[in-house]
């Protein structure tokens, strides 16, 4: 593109942002005020993160804006810049509306399905990251399609983390509501053999849970950059577990992106896309366990299907990548 856009994230990452704006040629601004995370804050940092982003939309200038939802004050205040930049300059700033799941089916985001679809038909095009929100765009007669996440781009391997034990097995976690930790605690009982490196914050857990973390796990804590790759590296394989059906794991991607199989949840949007190397298990402790034990024993039949599998979501997304610089392109 001749046009470098600007992608506003109010979160402090996205893997998905940083792929997609690498690859359109432009670059990511995170604006997420930390020091108001609190839930009671919520408010104050959505009125801060609105102030921020509009100023530095002022600075920047940009003619072509990518904005993520949720939430839903994002693609607002980006959509409102974008109108009133473009009456005073007497030109067309085009905005087009990234959308997590969660924009279309978490409860505490479905009261704003209107004002989404409002600012839908201003959009250039509104992006969906699973195939199921892409028929609920199609129903609202938008300009609209669903785009995969892009194999992100990891960083060099730093440290030795995930080295430790025969056996290895990450576990890609944040201790979200919707995540079995409880059993994979108990699948880990199963397996006193294998190591369990689980990610995340595990202060967003609670104190009961964590109490039932047997020994042969080991909580790393939130890993960014080069260490969370050599996390990648270093383990036989993944666990990526969720109780939401709708979900298309960021972790699944960077399972194909480290060549890694991994052991996935049944009831997923992964089982439509991630069709090699993954195997598939009910939440059950019996099940993740079976399935861990089952990726470990088939390593020689399973790495080969990932490391395929990558290649094909490659050619399967690069259409849709052509499909959306063709659509800014024209608003140019």
């Amino acid at each position: 593109m001749t046009v470098k856009p600007l992608f506003i994230v109010w979160a402090n990452r996205s893997q998905r942002a940083r792929t997609l704006a690498t690859e359109l040629g432009g670059r990511v601004s995170f604006q997420y005020e930390e020091r108001l995370k609190k839930r009671w804050l919520t408010p104050l940092r959505y009125l801060a993160q609105s102030w921020k982003t509009w100023h530095l939309l002022e600075q920047e200038q940009p003619i072509v804006v990518l904005v993520q939802s949720p939430p839903i004050f994002a693609p607002l205040t980006v959509a409102l810049w974008c109108a009133l930049r473009g009456k005073f300059q007497q030109s067309h700033i085009s905005f087009v509306i990234d959308c997590h799941p969660s924009t279309f089916h978490s409860r505490n985001w479905r009261w704003a399905l209107p004002l989404l679809r409002f600012l839908a038909r201003r959009a250039t095009v509104t992006l969906s990251s699973n195939m199921d929100a892409e028929h609920i765009l199609q129903s609202w007669n938008v300009r609209g399609f669903f785009l995969a996440d892009g194999i992100p781009f990891l960083s060099p391997a730093t440290g030795s983390i995930g080295g430790e034990g025969q056996t290895r097995v990450a576990v890609i976690s944040t201790f979200d509501a919707d995540e079995p930790i409880a059993e994979v605690f108990a699948a880990a009982r199963l397996l006193p053999h294998v190591t369990f490196y689980i990610t995340g914050d595990p202060q967003r857990a609670s104190t009961l849970l964590l109490a039932q973390k047997p020994e042969n796990v080991i909580l790393t804590g939130f890993l960014r950059g080069g260490i969370y790759t050599a996390l990648l590296q270093n383990v036989d394989g993944l666990a990526i577990l969720t109780n939401q059906p709708k979900d298309l794991s960021c972790a699944a991607y960077e399972a194909v992106a480290a060549g890694k199989p991994a052991v996935i949840s049944e009831h997923s949007e992964n089982k439509r896309y991630f069709t090699g190397g993954f195997i598939y298990v009910e939440n059950t402790p019996e099940a993740i366990a079976q399935g861990i034990q089952k990726m470990l024993g088939e390593q020689a039949k399973l790495v080969p299907e990932v490391i395929a599998l990558r290649a094909e979501l490659v050619a399967r997304r690069q259409p849709r990548v052509e499909k959306l610089v063709a659509l800014l392109q024209s608003e140019g």
